[in-house]
């Protein structure tokens, strides 16, 4: 899971908790609230109504038109029951309470303090509130000149409930837009944190890569910006120490001059015979071999990454370099050139360095008159190389950095399997059917190198 996503469930997650234990309470509350207030309202109704019969001064048919126009405008069914045990108004709903019984034993309920004092205005109780089976039920007594009625006003649990569930709802509305709102001050926070955290992995790959001169953005928070600063720093001394080794690379090469000029001398010196002559194109061929390491020591970053040639032209060129001595020892060599495109992803000088290495084993540790076979085959991310002999082959493990079971410092099989490597191939040591051996190498285009290539995995 990445950070981003962990800091955005951690805020919505601790937003919608307080939500739950604020809002759940508050709901609650608001039900109790909802159902007071209906319920009061109720009595109220019931109260104007009982008012009114308390005046005396009225006749069945007001009393009908009166009730029916309360109960048209609230939700409250109010019902007139007469001291004849006629009713007047709505229905109430069946298995409805019946009303209490008086308790100042005048018939008339208890008596309401608030009463005219010249005796015109009859007497109300207070009101009592029942628990009906789906809603509730207030009763109040009224008593005139015209006798005794009881009030009995009726509201069911909808009406509650459909004040609960607006009041509910806007509450789940308000818990909504904080969520969203926490959400997205989540989201913009994450982001905030983590753009600086990519740009230091991206960076980090670069210099993977090889792309030394990539740099961090020092920025975001404090622990962050030192992370890249520290990065930074490291990719400065990686530079600094490649930059060093390079000059040293070349100082010691450009040392070597002297004594190969010394050598060359005393090459030029010798009787003018096969040998000296062989001798003189040795050392002409470590001249241009010092002459290109320090060239290629002290190159630019930029043009040292471009790394490609044609792998055909420099086969060519290192077979056309190893010919004289080949024939010097009776061998025959067979060249397999393949057609099309066969542009490796490595330099000239690594890629003949390669061939050199592995055509110099076969020279040096088969016999004499061997024959030697080099081809090249184009595949369909680069071409392939094989070195064929019919020698003793060549043991396990040799192709490590210095194992060598023949006196060799074992570095050559190793600068092979380095150049392959290096285009995203390998070296691989095979033994035929019909008792040759084969040194392969596998290199790959730059198209091919970068097809294959695999970025950084950044999570964050």
């Amino acid at each position: 899971m990445t950070l981003r996503r962990r800091i955005l469930l951690l805020a919505t997650g601790l937003t919608a908790l307080v939500l739950v234990l604020f809002a759940v309470p508050l709901a609650i509350a608001l039900k109790q609230s909802a159902s007071d207030r209906v319920v009061r309202e109720t009595e109220y109704v019931g109260q104007g109504v009982a008012d009114y019969l308390s005046t005396g001064s009225y006749t069945d048919a007001q009393i009908s038109d009166y009730v029916a126009r309360v109960n048209s405008r609230t939700d409250a069914a109010v019902t007139v029951l007469r001291a004849d045990g006629t009713s007047i108004g709505a229905a109430l709903p069946e298995g409805a309470p019946e009303a209490p019984g008086d308790k100042d034993g005048d018939g008339d309920g208890p008596a309401d303090s608030d009463q005219d004092s010249d005796g015109q205005i009859g007497r109300v109780s207070m009101p009592g509130v029942q628990r009906a089976a789906d809603g509730w039920i207030v009763d109040i007594r009224a008593t005139s000149s015209s006798g005794r009625a009881l009030v009995r006003a009726y509201v069911d649990d909808e009406a509650v409930d459909h004040e609960v569930y607006e009041r509910w709802g806007v509450i789940a509305g308000g818990a909504f837009v904080l969520l969203l709102i926490s959400a997205l001050g989540a989201e913009i926070v994450s982001r905030r944190l983590t753009r600086p955290l990519v740009s230091t992995a991206q960076t980090a790959g670069e210099l993977a890569s090889g792309r030394l001169d990539a740099r961090s953005p020092v920025s975001g928070a404090r622990e962050i910006a030192e992370v890249s600063t520290a990065l930074n720093v490291l990719a400065d001394r990686i530079e600094g120490l490649l930059e060093s080794e390079r000059e040293t690379i070349a100082d010691l090469s450009h040392r070597l001059r002297t004594p190969m000029t010394a050598i060359r001398l005393d090459v030029e010196a010798l009787p003018d015979t096969e040998r000296s002559r062989e001798l003189a194109r040795h050392v002409a061929v470590l001249e241009r071999t010092l002459t290109a390491v320090i060239r290629h020591a002290r190159l630019p970053q930029a043009d040292r990454d471009d790394r490609r040639c044609e792998a055909r032209g420099v086969l060519v060129d290192r077979t056309d370099f190893w010919q004289p001595l080949v024939e010097d020892q009776g061998r025959e060599l067979t060249l397999d050139l393949a057609v099309g495109a066969t542009e490796v992803a490595c330099t000239p000088d690594e890629l003949a360095a390669a061939l050199d290495a592995l055509i110099e084993n076969v020279i040096a540790h088969t016999p004499e008159g061997s024959p030697l076979r080099v081809m090249l085959v184009s595949t369909g991310d680069g071409c392939r190389i094989d070195v064929i002999d019919r020698g003793p082959g060549i043991p396990l493990g040799a192709t490590r950095r210095g194992r060598s079971d023949r006196g060799s410092t074992g570095l050559g099989l190793d600068i092979a399997r380095s150049c392959a490597e290096s285009t995203g191939g390998r070296l691989d040591v095979l033994s035929n059917d019909d008792g040759s051996h084969t040194v392969r190498l596998d290199l790959h285009s730059p198209h091919a190198q970068a097809t294959h290539a695999q970025p950084p995995h950044i999570v964050i």
